[in-house]
């Protein structure tokens, strides 16, 4: 089955990176000033759409003292979910049970899809040259209707929520400044799921701040459909590109950002640790390459990450 699902914020919401407050174990200090970024990361939605399929089917307990699968139901649950937890290195595919493949997260607003695109459709591209475009501007922030109508900045779409605290007891985390948003009026988080067992409707928490979200589900066949009107690659997801792009495109317009995950070492008899995975940089969404190497397009290509959305790409016809 192939299911629409969307996800409007209930709350202020913050989409962690690779900040955290206060510190982190005994090797890392943390931050302070702490801003959300606007998209939930895949692996995040992976694991929520996971315990969403835990808890709809009753393998998932749920206690004051946190939430675990009992042992007479973790072949149930190795069914419906998989057992591996992703991993960006992994060559081969994993395998995520009923799970069978995610889209990239985009957005919506009623009917009307928009994906993140650098804005390189106001300019005309000549001989590795980008006319008339002025550094000052922000090119970057540019959101473009996969149905048709007007592109977008971010301040169409969302609302900043700053907070500041200094929390009693003078602790590591006790000072913070932190950056939250929430979504104007219409908009919601969406995104295309394959899957062999059924996903309902419910409230679910995603984000640092566990913030709730009312996850929607229909089916709906349809795709991420976008295609460059001038042929350019554009990244519909995040993507791990491991070649030089100096060497295997004639031009590009990109942002990066990086991707942790933080592991932790949970016991009942002592304190929990938490560290983090070595940082990986992702190519961000929306980022632009002209005339791209088949070397490029090969390096995208890793059906590993696109399983879960990951290395999405578009190119149109030039």
């Amino acid at each position: 089955m192939r299911y629409l699902v969307t996800l409007k914020p209930l709350e202020p919401f913050l989409f962690g990176g690779n900040q955290t407050f206060g510190t982190l174990g005994d090797k890392e200090a943390g931050s302070y000033l702490v801003t959300s970024r606007q998209f939930p990361q895949q692996t995040a939605v992976l694991g929520m759409v996971r315990k969403a399929l835990m808890i709809q089917a009753g393998l998932l307990t749920r206690k004051r003292r946190g939430e675990w699968v009992d042992k007479h139901k973790k072949v149930d649950a190795i069914n419906l979910v998989g057992y591996e937890k992703f991993s960006m290195s992994e060559k081969e595919v994993q395998d995520f049970g009923t799970i069978e493949k995610l889209s990239p997260i985009f957005l919506m607003q009623k009917a009307k899809r928009y994906i993140k695109k650098v804005d390189i459709d106001s300019h005309d591209y000549e001989d590795g040259v980008l006319k008339d475009y002025n550094p000052k501007e922000d090119i970057y922030d540019n959101f473009v209707p996969v149905d048709g109508g007007e592109k977008l900045k971010s301040e169409d779409i969302f609302n900043e929520v700053n907070q500041t605290g200094n929390k009693k007891g003078g602790e590591d985390n006790s000072l913070f400044k932190k950056t939250s948003y929430t979504l104007k009026d219409g908009f919601c988080f969406a995104f295309y799921i394959e899957l062999d067992t059924a996903l309902k409707s419910a409230m679910v928490s995603l984000g640092a701040d566990r913030s709730a979200f009312m996850m929607e589900v229909k089916e709906d066949n349809a795709t991420l459909d976008y295609a460059d009107s001038k042929g350019y690659l554009t990244l519909l997801s995040d993507a791990l590109i491991t070649i030089d792009i100096k060497n295997n495109c004639d031009f590009a317009i990109t942002s990066e950002l990086s991707h942790r995950n933080l592991k932790s070492k949970k016991s009942a008899l002592q304190k929990n640790t938490f560290e983090k995975s070595e940082t990986v940089y992702l190519y961000e969404k929306g980022s632009v390459f002209i005339n791209p190497s088949e070397a490029l397009l090969a390096d995208l290509n890793q059906e590993n990450l696109q399983q879960i959305g990951y290395n999405i790409y578009t190119q149109g016809e030039q």
